[in-house]
């Protein structure tokens, strides 16, 4: 259905349960906001339909996944449907032998891994809830993980694209091999764009080989200053971890390491021979003021990183807020110290991935404190984002902090591609 001729609401909310299955709305809830009606339907096209009667009808639109990381973005200014895309879950093409694959937005990182694992192969993506977290969700959300500072974000892994826009048609950017650029700006233009200019139904990716062998070195350190010494000496080596965290004492015991202070995780993949001489070098290099040292195995590895990964995502919070902060590597550990200072016992979390130069920061506390602490973190480093809060805490502010020179532009891509705001009014920056 495309063009501006007007529906009532009430038809068009009749209309759309033609194209797909009534769920319970309260199951779908956004910050305390529950939808009017809600959707799950199972085809593009379906998508793009009942996109284009919500358009006619004025009716504001929450695309749905897996829910996970639904407390990424601003407090909804409407919400009258959630459209369920979890139905959309086929691989529409896998070519091993090429290393690509084109897979609708609702299939699940679990699904996905399985099928690329029988070959051999990965998207190097973390998620605490790898059963619940969908593709759609990874590249409309655009949090990444640890993992990219040895195997590039996402981003770099998506070839191709299709998203069904509120004007009822589908639109599609780049493609199945590897060196078309065709497309190249639709495919960021969507990622991390929260779905606030089309719904993604369909992602095209590289793949990558998977590893041989993995492992994990942990060394634990009296204090920040040293862990993060440690930390920019293998940063700055040839030894390549693929992934570089530094964690505060809490969150190591939040997750569940028997340890003490600040422990600095470096993780290594590859053949298996390689990786057990990367992890003995890393120790070599960087464990001189260790005062212990731990080596995981890959199952071990893969346990430990999922559930880091809890500490970094954008799942709903009723009572802690959790922010991640954009800032050099050289001055994470400051800012670490600033924050273990400002914080005190409200800090209930603190990672400092040195891959990214990314700061993850967990505060628990009543809704004054936490509304105290946004505006303190919403001013440090070079960007900050709230990728969860309490409905209170997300009152009167923008989660993605200080806006960028280009929310000119992005105002702008929003008339074009969506001038009716049907998607996500109000939550994406600046309240698009």
């Amino acid at each position: 259905m495309t063009g501006t001729t007007r529906v009532r609401p009430e038809i068009a909310l009749e209309r759309l349960a033609e194209l797909g299955v009534r769920q319970d709305p309260t199951a779908f809830a956004v910050d305390g906001t529950v939808p009017s009606v809600a959707l799950a339907v199972s085809s593009p096209e379906a998508v793009a339909e009942a996109l284009a009667l919500c358009s006619a009808a004025d009716l504001a639109v929450i695309p749905w996944g897996g829910g996970g990381q639904m407390g990424l973005g601003n407090l909804p200014e409407r919400y009258d449907v959630a459209l369920d895309v979890r139905g959309l879950s086929q691989i529409v093409q896998y070519e091993p032998a090429d290393l690509t694959i084109a897979v609708q937005a609702g299939r699940t990182l679990a699904d996905l891994e399985r099928d690329l694992a029988a070959n051999g192969q990965m998207l190097p993506i973390d998620a605490a809830e790898p059963e619940r977290v969908t593709v759609g969700g990874l590249v409309a959300t655009g949090l990444g993980c640890p993992r990219r500072f040895g195997h590039g974000s996402l981003r770099d892994l998506i070839i191709g694209i299709t998203v069904a826009l509120p004007d009822g048609t589908l639109a599609k950017g780049g493609g199945i091999v590897v060196k078309n650029v065709s497309g190249y700006d639709m495919m960021r233009l969507h990622f991390g764009a929260l779905g606030s200019l089309g719904v993604i139904v369909q992602a095209n990716f590289k793949l990558l080989p998977a590893p041989e062998a993995q492992r994990t070195l942990l060394l634990g350190f009296s204090a920040v200053a040293e862990a993060a010494e440690a930390a920019l000496t293998l940063r700055g080596s040839q030894l390549a971890p693929t992934a570089l965290v530094v964690l505060e004492p809490e969150t190591t015991r939040r997750i569940g390491l028997e340890a003490s202070g600040w422990v600095l995780a470096a993780r290594c993949e590859g053949p298996e021979a390689a990786v057990i001489r990367q992890a003995d070098r890393l120790r070599d290099t960087a464990g001189a003021f260790a005062r212990e040292a731990q080596v995981l195995d890959a199952a071990e590895t893969l346990m430990f990183w999922r559930a880091l990964q809890g500490a970094l995502d954008a799942r709903p919070q009723t009572d802690r807020l959790r922010g991640r902060i954009g800032e050099l590597p050289t001055r994470l550990a400051g800012l670490a110290q600033r924050l273990t200072s400002d914080l005190g016992s409200a800090l209930a979390g603190l990672v400092l991935d040195y891959g990214s130069g990314l700061a993850y920061v967990t505060v628990s506390g009543t809704v004054e404190l936490l509304r105290s602490a946004w505006s303190t973190l919403a001013q440090l480093g070079y960007h900050a984002t709230m990728l969860a809060g309490p409905t209170d805490s997300k009152m009167g502010t923008d989660v993605f902090g200080r806006h960028p020179d280009g929310v000119t532009v992005m105002r702008r891509l929003k008339e074009t591609f969506d001038p009716q705001r049907v998607l996500n009014r109000g939550r994406f920056i600046a309240h698009l």
